[in-house]
């Protein structure tokens, strides 16, 4: 039986980095083949997707996002997306590890993009915005090419820079003003989450676990996020659900039993009241090829 576990997943990049152990890669989409990949997949490590010319759409953990000139994404370890172009791409991917980050941030809290409140996976820039950072790209080229000495710092020197700039062009975000205190706890409560959704159900049992009360857990978690503990709770269901729909040849009643809901209708009420869609209507429109 073909699971969600048979979904793509690529572990290092596969565009052609020789580093062992893979730090950091860099690709030029201009007359590639291979990219962009319209089929879903995921990556072990995190992925910048920066186009100065594409017009198409791009599918990430289910969302459609515009795919159009001087876009950039931002996707994390784990998720799923594909990406289309009706036209021949133009820029960069880069790809960096978890240890990469961990190097230019040692605090993996104060990763942007790929925090708990990012609620900004694409960012469109002006003409101007692109032009100002596009000579980063280019030197970031540069060197990864090259291959001289000390480039692994020129190049992780000039990522910070970049990704410095990509940060001071986002939307304010719900937990920008957060106390550190908040932040920290809303961090270790979306990683529990993570570890054990499948089995916590309610919000007590994340508070218990994090030896907070329930009435601080919600606070921490609407000022850093802007939602709910429940609203996180029942996203990363959904989420799970449409991944197992989608990637998997189980039914409606095997998924739900996967997700620990007993009860089938129950799961397709659920599903419905969120989504829009039924699961079977759902599973119709998004298994198979994306794009």
């Amino acid at each position: 039986m073909r699971s969600s576990d048979h979904l793509p997943n690529f572990q290092v990049s596969q565009f052609g980095a020789n580093a062992e152990p893979f730090l950091f890669d860099l690709v030029k989409l201009d007359g590639r083949t291979d990219v962009p990949r319209p089929f879903l997949h995921r990556h072990s490590y995190y992925h910048l997707l920066w186009i100065s010319e594409a017009r198409g759409k791009h599918l990430l953990d289910f969302e459609t996002l515009e795919v159009r000139p001087r876009s950039v994404f931002f996707i994390s370890p784990g998720q799923m997306h594909a990406w289309s172009s009706d036209i021949a791409p133009s820029g960069y991917v880069l790809n960096l590890s978890a240890e990469f980050f961990l190097q230019i941030y040692p605090r993996q809290d104060d990763i942007p993009f790929f925090g708990i409140a990012n609620a900004h996976p694409a960012l469109y820039l002006s003409g101007e915005q692109h032009g100002e950072l596009q000579p980063l790209l280019a030197e970031i080229e540069c060197e990864f090419n090259a291959r001289d000495a000390w480039g692994h710092d020129a190049i992780r020197s000039c990522v910070l820079m970049l990704l410095t700039r990509l940060r001071r062009l986002l939307p304010e975000r719900p937990g920008d003003h957060a106390a550190p205190r908040h932040y920290s706890l809303a961090r270790r409560f979306k990683l529990l989450v993570e570890q054990h959704y499948l089995e916590y159900r309610s919000v007590k049992e994340y508070a218990d676990a994090l030896l907070v009360t329930e009435r601080r857990l919600n606070e921490a978690v609407r000022s850093t996020t802007g939602k709910t503990v429940t609203a996180l709770l029942q996203e990363r269901m959904l989420l799970e659900a449409k991944r197992l729909l989608t990637q998997s040849d189980l039914d409606i009643s095997q998924v739900s039993f996967r997700l620990n809901l007993e009860d089938p209708a129950y799961f397709s009420r659920f599903f419905k009241k969120h989504t829009g869609m039924s699961p079977l209507e759902f599973k119709k429109t998004f298994s198979g090829p994306v794009y």
